[in-house]
């Protein structure tokens, strides 16, 4: 890949921490001396919560592309660190394993 692809990474984990730091001043606005978060009305608090997670899903997605795209241009330096869980992940996804019986813990 060329420098462009690092320039594109970087935005979007800058973004994504962008966001990240808004949705968390949001919260901060929101809350009272005493910790508790205050709204008029029960569909404020909806709609609140729904942008919070709404900003949530795109913080963490955006890192984690701008991670993999830097981590591919990077890829035979340090890169190979971060993509290995994620070919491991593919390659077992394409045999047909479930992603939860790979992350379940085992009950005795």
């Amino acid at each position: 890949m060329t420098w462009n692809a690092t320039y594109v990474g970087a935005m979007l984990i800058a973004t994504g921490v962008f966001l990240g730091l808004w949705r968390r001043k949001r919260v901060f606005d929101r809350t009272n001396a005493y910790g508790l978060e205050r709204f008029p009305t029960y569909r404020s608090k909806l709609g609140t919560k729904a942008k919070d997670g709404a900003l949530t899903v795109s913080s963490i997605s955006l890192l984690t592309i701008g991670l993999l795209v830097l981590a591919k241009d990077h890829e035979d330096s340090w890169g190979w660190v971060i993509l290995l869980p994620a070919y491991v992940l593919g390659f077992a996804l394409f045999l047909g394993i479930p992603i939860p019986t790979i992350f379940a813990k085992k009950r005795h």
